[in-house]
């Protein structure tokens, strides 16, 4: 058991790596391509898209314990989306008085999400 719990961990710490890594280029992009994005919408972006990606890979690995859904979908996925960060620009929306706008990101990324989600489950069928 403590052997199955280390490699878990393991994979799912190396997969959160190259995740957070990921969501670091993601976010430095709009800069690379010689432009300019609120980092709300790379946020954004990076959901959605991780939302996706978990829906889409998902059914391919149905066991909770297999090493790969750890590693990608836990680790991978996880270390890329952002729900603490989403959840801090939503705060600073709302603490700057732009309470149209926190609703609008908030409804629109828990939405889009899910409908990412799902377009991806329905995808790998």
């Amino acid at each position: 058991m403590m052997n199955n719990a280390l490699c878990g961990f393991l994979l799912a710490g190396a997969g959160g790596f190259v995740g957070a890594g990921l969501r670091y280029l993601a976010g430095c992009l709009p800069a690379l391509l010689g432009g300019t994005c609120s980092h709300i919408w790379v946020t954004f972006a990076v959901n959605i898209l991780g939302s996706f990606c978990i829906g889409w890979l998902s059914p391919f690995w149905i066991a909770p314990r297999n090493p790969a859904r750890i590693f990608v979908i836990v680790g991978i996925l996880g270390g890329f989306t952002t729900f603490s960060t989403f959840s801090a620009d939503t705060l600073h929306l709302l603490q700057s008085g732009r309470w149209g706008w926190a609703l609008v990101y908030a409804g629109s990324s828990v939405c889009l999400g899910l409908l990412a989600a799902w377009f991806g489950a329905r995808l790998a069928m």
